[in-house]
């Protein structure tokens, strides 16, 4: 298996763990409700949200730089990537603040994350 390979699957596994944040704030939420406890722990996979993004986008350049074969869906499925983990990661930070509202909006959108898969899959099943 060639280099790129090790750093795809890398980089999927380390962008799945960090995306699981979400579903499984929702399920806590309607299973348990909101508690302290709960709180305190989904304020602390927050970091760890962000981390492994920016920590899977890393990866992802090198698997994209590595890869034997490119196309265009995959290329924007790449800007995608990078929107999804800098803007998030801005947020986080509340950097700049007078546009926090609209890449709240733009970043926290299921359809965006429902497009950033199907590239990504699209992407890969035309190589």
């Amino acid at each position: 298996m060639p280099r790129s390979d090790y750093l795809g699957t890398l980089s999927a596994l380390l962008f799945i763990i960090a995306n699981a944040y979400y579903p499984a704030k929702i399920i806590t939420r309607q299973l348990i409700g909101q508690t302290k406890e709960t709180a305190q722990f989904f304020q602390g996979y927050l970091k760890v949200h962000i981390l492994l993004n920016l920590l899977g986008l890393w990866v992802l350049f090198f698997h994209g730089h590595y890869a034997d074969e490119r196309n265009i869906v995959l290329q924007m499925s790449f800007l995608v990537t990078i929107w999804l983990s800098v803007v998030g990661t801005m947020m986080y930070f509340k950097w700049p603040y007078r546009y926090y509202r609209e890449m709240k909006l733009l970043h926290s959108q299921q359809l965006m994350f429902y497009v950033w898969i199907a590239l990504i899959i699209w992407g890969h099943s035309i190589i």
